[in-house]
């Protein structure tokens, strides 16, 4: 009976370890506007039992006379390679400025933000803005946008540089080494951003 029972504790002790183990990368940006630092930019992506979750989360705060703190929070879930949910929200010192959700019902992807329900259709989403900065879009044209809802074109600049042109005019523009983003520029009219690895 002892023996039986020191196998049993053995084995419980053991057979955790063969458990589903879940995948994790993280990178973390400085954030500049014009040169001068306004903040971070974290990435993360986790992988368990063939699902993906990929968070972005920026916080930034600039101004002269009364800087604003700019917080941005993304979460995507691909089921294989299939996204099927992203919630996105924005804070501007700390009250909630937009809140808006995509879900994949089953047929097609719904966009709810403000209130308001829009339908996005059935074309099946394999990548996205969050799947940048772990997968460099070698061979890839198009990718869809979670932020806005839409897919965007996205053009080769050359080896390893890719670019975005955003609906509301901006250019994000995506440098890859070693299949790590180690900067991206988003370039607007009066100002540019940069994120740089740290």
């Amino acid at each position: 009976m002892k023996r039986i029972l020191v196998i049993s504790g053995f084995a419980l002790v053991l057979f955790p370890s063969f458990g589903p183990r879940a995948y994790n990368e993280k990178y973390v940006y400085d954030v500049f506007i014009d040169g001068t630092p306004v903040g971070s930019y974290n990435v993360d992506r986790t992988e368990l039992n063939g699902t993906e979750r990929f968070h972005v989360e920026t916080v930034t705060t600039a101004g002269l006379i009364r800087p604003d703190e700019h917080r941005f929070s993304m979460l995507s879930s691909y089921d294989g390679t299939k996204l099927v949910a992203s919630d996105i929200k924005t804070w501007v010192n700390q009250r909630l400025e937009s809140s808006s959700v995509i879900h994949w019902d089953g047929k097609e992807y719904l966009f709810q933000a403000d209130g308001e329900l829009q339908k996005l259709g059935s074309q099946s989403v394999t990548y996205s803005s969050a799947c940048l900065f772990f997968s460099e879009p070698v061979n890839i044209n198009e990718l869809f946008y979670e932020r806005y809802g839409k897919f965007l074109k996205l053009k080769h600049l050359g080896e390893h540089r890719y670019e975005i042109t955003l609906p509301n005019g901006a250019t994000e523009r995506y440098t890859y080494f070693d299949c790590e983003v180690v900067q991206v520029e988003l370039v607007q009219s009066f100002t540019k951003m940069t994120m740089k690895l740290r």
